[in-house]
């Protein structure tokens, strides 16, 4: 059975008033709906929009429902009673009790949840101080409409804190999952020798810079969300020059680069004629650009793909999908100036079975002087990851030393798309960006 389909489905809007409201989403903010009598989890802006979706939803209700009945519960959240209440309980326990209705729903769907289905067990409406989930006591934030609060001093005593993340819960609301479409170029963008003295602080200023447009960091308007999405699409190659850019490798370049994209995804979708052509933008002097994409995920590509500039530059793609460290010894690849890997996730299956970057990182660190750059979405991964690779070092490369250049920094090329953190412990990072954390590390010979 194929997954119900939303445009970038939201807990807190009714999603089939925003997927036909191309041009007026701004005036659905405050939008006020009607929640579903049967699972409490979903809102609607009246009758005709909820029976319209009725379709998508009906599963998942008549789950929640059966839940309901068998526990003889009013909320979903109230599965865990036996342990105590959930309002007025720590975050943790919150986590908990999310965590016990995705099992019981798995189990009675007999399927995986739907990502829809997954943010709203996730993302209920609550009050963000005690977790009261009764709607009738719930407003929500005025500006971003995300966050609820059960009363007036729940709202103060929390306004500091939420102060941190309203903007991008706005911003979350709001997005679209349309591809943007601003620019066609031909060739590539070229500035000055005074423009190409200072990189550029971040994506808004590298795309502003090198397309002479004025895309502000705040979105007001339709054409400003759009224009926030099409920066996104240049985290990549953004964080590649970056990377160059700390290494002074942009001056010490001369006409070649060659990139290894190691643990490669759907990223790839982001290396397009537009988003490559800013690599020769920036560092001029380069003719051939060669990036290998490497890894067991990636889809059947035909072997290379050929990006021509102005009949004189290229930027040639090979495609090799299985694990770096079983291909790298049979494949012939030039060897890398820069080795990147994104939203890496070194740590997660460390010393398990399922552990495949150990192997990958041993023969990754042995390039010497070679940049390794890898991105994290949350900061707390983004330290477990720097861990997991200084630890391999330590233990598998006896004479080299592994130097930190950037360490679970704050990545200026992120993808600035925030996304809601389904990890209700992680403070730190309540939302969070694609490409939002930056690592370097140097192997070095002492």
């Amino acid at each position: 059975m194929d997954e119900p389909m939303y445009n970038n489905f939201n807990p807190t809007r009714c999603n089939v008033c925003f997927s036909r409201a191309t041009e007026h989403r701004l005036m659905l903010v405050g939008q006020n709906l009607r929640y579903c009598k049967g699972c409490r989890l979903i809102g609607y802006c009246g009758e005709q929009h909820q029976k319209e979706d009725w379709k998508k939803h009906k599963e998942f209700c008549r789950a929640v429902t059966k839940i309901l009945t068998m526990k003889n519960i009013q909320h979903i959240l109230e599965v865990r009673e036996e342990c105590g209440p959930i309002i007025g309980s720590s975050r943790r326990d919150l986590e908990c009790a999310i965590s016990l209705a995705e099992c019981l729903m798995i189990a009675i769907l007999q399927r995986k949840l739907y990502q829809h289905e997954y943010t709203l067990l996730r993302f209920p409406n609550i009050c963000r101080v005690c977790f009261e989930y009764d709607s009738s006591k719930l407003k929500p934030c005025e500006d971003c409409y995300q966050s609820f609060y059960c009363s007036d001093e729940h709202r103060i005593h929390d306004s500091a804190d939420h102060a941190r993340w309203c903007e991008m819960y706005r911003i979350n609301l709001l997005l679209d999952a349309d591809y943007p479409t601003r620019l066609e170029t031909l060739g590539f963008p070229k500035l000055t020798p005074f423009e190409l003295s200072r990189f550029p602080k971040h994506s808004f200023e590298l795309v502003n810079l090198a397309y002479k447009t004025n895309i502000p960091f705040r979105p007001e308007s339709i054409k400003n969300f759009n224009d926030l999405k099409f920066v996104s699409n240049y985290s990549h190659i953004g964080t590649i020059l970056y990377a160059l850019y700390l290494t002074n490798m942009n001056q010490e370049l001369q006409n070649s680069l060659v990139v290894y994209v190691v643990g490669a995804e759907d990223e790839i979708v982001y290396f397009d004629y537009n988003t490559c052509s800013v690599i020769f933008t920036y560092i001029p002097q380069l003719q051939d650009v060669i990036i290998y994409f490497i890894g067991p995920s990636l889809g059947s590509i035909k072997d290379e793909i050929e990006l021509k500039y102005e009949g004189t530059r290229s930027i040639k793609m090979h495609y090799y999908k299985g694990l770096f460290h079983s291909l790298e010894p049979v494949e012939h690849m030039e060897r890398p100036q820069i080795i990147v890997s994104y939203n890496c996730g070194f740590h997660e299956h460390i010393e398990s079975n399922k552990d495949t970057w150990s192997s990958t990182l041993v023969r990754l660190i042995r390039y010497v002087n070679i940049p390794i750059v890898f991105t994290s979405y949350t900061r707390a991964e983004a330290c477990q990851d720097c861990a997991t690779i200084y630890s391999i070092s330590k233990r598998t490369t006896k004479k080299k030393d592994l130097v930190f250049v950037k360490r679970a920094a704050d990545n200026p090329f992120k993808d600035y798309k925030p996304l809601r953190n389904t990890n209700y412990i992680d403070d730190y990072d309540e939302l969070y960006y694609s490409n939002g954390y930056f690592s370097l590390v140097i192997s070095r010979v002492p």
